[in-house]
């Protein structure tokens, strides 16, 4: 009973944070899980426009995540280093995510090198134009 009590408390909390601000903009624990969801999403598209094989670590020294419209709604300019796990390759990309609430993600990015090549030798890179 005391857990089902804690769990439903903790929630309530969260949940409290995620609302609009009085101002009517999103609150920094609301903005913070979009910008969660928004790095899966692209993530996501990356692995789909470039036909990746499954991505074992992504990392990105360069990401500004800029607001525009509605609240909820981010351009994500990136550069980052995708590694894939089955070959061990590490591949950059450039580009930007469009993330809106409305309207599923879109992706515009390019392959700009590769910069580990794949474990496996003769294996070829994959680049989609």
């Amino acid at each position: 009973m005391k857990f089902s009590t804690l769990t439903a408390l903790c929630a309530v909390l969260a949940l409290s944070g995620c609302g609009a601000s009085e101002g009517g903009k999103e609150g920094g624990m609301m903005t913070a899980l979009r910008a969660v969801f928004a790095f899966k999403a692209c993530t996501t598209k990356l692995e789909e426009q470039f036909k990746l094989g499954p991505i074992n670590n992504v990392t990105s020294s360069d990401m500004d995540p800029v607001s525009v419209g509605k609240s909820g709604d981010w351009d994500v300019k990136f550069t980052a280093d995708v590694t894939e796990k089955t070959s061990g390759r590490v591949s950059r990309y450039k580009g930007v995510c469009r993330v809106r609430r409305d309207r599923p993600t879109t992706l515009e990015a390019r392959f700009l090198e590769e910069v580990k090549p794949a474990a496996t030798p003769g294996e070829a890179r994959r680049i989609k134009s």
